[in-house]
């Protein structure tokens, strides 16, 4: 065959790759209300952009302002504790039939390897993003805030906040140790409540566990000087005035035995946020949008993101919550090689979607070890029965794998503002 013939025979495959009319669109191109609909039959980087978006994300760019940067997917950093503590884990572990946790689960990817025939497939998925996904020994937000947003009025308010996490499994820092103790507790966090005056002082901790049971929630509401002890439910309650349950921080919040059944809707090509734009959110600004330079506080609804985009392979999950739970289901869009939540859709009882949640990841690298953790830094949820947008935002301020002694985090040191919850400066 002639090189003529040949190179006429590729352009002829490839002409009849994408149907008439149809093109491939440029990195940086914005998809908006006014052209979605014009380019839903056009691809990016060889998938189609009806694919690439799901149908309430669709929605969402035609009746509610999003916008969405096109852009090339840009590989996280693999993290080569993380990997090597997975590698351990191939065809060992298991889901236990009765209890539905992972017995022997010590460190790193449960299941590294999932395959959509799998039966368990769809859990081993949730269980990889509970103890799996990039996170670090501990984690430390010195400027943490959470944002308030009405979809007529605008911003409403602004909280700040100080954040302290300390894992005591899936360590990959303590050698010969990943778990701290007996293996009971799993994680605990300490939030501590920096501003406006009337929470100032305020604050809670949570303890989680390992076993499947409750978790701990003590909060403290410091003009009261009231310590209130909850156990158990506490990820099904409303946050306060946000638009969060306890179970949507991150996107999905809950130890995985606690849902009814998990079921693999998809595998496939998503935008999403995997490498969000800094800088997001400003502590140092003087006004709102100074502070906020990461959201579209011009246009109504006023909380949509100003970000960009890249396809990511991704399984769908649809998650059918307890009895109890305010909804119904959850579909999760989790990262099919890093078990990262991207986006999350919250349906009612009767099936009606109700909300929406969009993650934005940052690569941090950790200096200690040449490594690299990949952590959201910004999170929106919004509610469209309320028309009403909350905001979870920090800097790039974030610190890891610090020395952090987990006793220290206890509702005596939100008492004390949590002036001596750090080991190192």
């Amino acid at each position: 065959m002639s090189l003529k013939c040949t190179g006429l025979g590729i352009l002829f495959a490839a002409l009849l790759s994408y149907p008439l009319g149809a093109k491939e669109l440029d990195a940086g191109m914005v998809l908006n209300a006014a052209n979605l609909e014009s380019h839903l039959e056009d691809y990016f980087d060889g998938t189609l952009i009806s694919d690439l978006i799901p149908e309430h994300f669709q929605w969402q760019i035609k009746e509610q302002g999003l916008r969405i940067q096109l852009a090339h997917a840009k590989a996280h950093p693999k993290d080569a504790r993380l990997e090597a503590a997975s590698a351990k884990n191939r065809g060992k572990l298991a889901i236990d039939s009765e209890s539905e946790l992972v017995p022997g689960w010590r460190a790193g990817v449960p299941f590294p390897n999932v395959t959509p025939e799998d039966k368990d497939a769809a859990s081993k998925v949730m269980w990889n993003l509970t103890y799996g996904r990039p996170r670090g020994d501990s984690q430390f937000f010195p400027n943490a805030a959470t944002a308030y947003i009405h979809g007529e009025r605008g911003f409403e308010e602004l909280n700040r906040h100080r954040i302290i996490r300390v894992f005591l499994k899936g360590l990959l820092r303590h050698e010969d140790a990943p778990v701290l103790g007996k293996g009971r507790l799993f994680e605990k966090s300490i939030v501590y409540e920096a501003e406006p005056g009337d929470v100032f002082g305020s604050g809670a901790v949570l303890v989680r566990y390992d076993t499947g049971e409750d978790e701990l929630l003590l909060t403290y509401a410091h003009e009261a000087r009231k310590v209130v002890r909850w156990k158990g439910g506490y990820w099904m309650y409303q946050l306060g005035v946000t638009d969060f349950v306890g179970d949507d921080i991150f996107i999905f919040n809950a130890y995985p035995s606690w849902y009814v059944n998990f079921k693999i809707l998809a595998k496939k090509k998503v935008l999403v946020v995997a490498n969000t734009t800094h800088p997001f959110w400003n502590p140092e600004g003087k006004m709102i949008g100074e502070k906020l330079p990461g959201i579209d506080l011009e246009n109504p609804p006023y909380w949509n993101p100003i970000d960009i985009w890249e396809p990511r392979e991704v399984f769908v999950i649809e998650a059918t919550a307890p009895e109890l739970h305010p909804y119904g289901s959850k579909v999760l869009y989790i990262d099919a090689e890093n078990w990262l939540p991207y986006l999350g859709e919250f349906y009612s009882k009767s099936g009606r979607f109700w909300k929406a949640s969009i993650l934005g990841y940052r690569v941090f690298q950790t200096k200690e070890d040449g490594g690299a953790i990949v952590w959201p830094t910004w999170q929106i949820i919004t509610d469209f029965r309320r028309n009403h947008g909350t905001i979870f935002i920090t800097d790039d301020k974030l610190r890891f794998n610090m020395a952090i002694d987990p006793q220290i985090l206890n509702i005596d040191s939100v008492k004390d503002r949590c002036a001596n919850c750090l080991l190192v400066k």
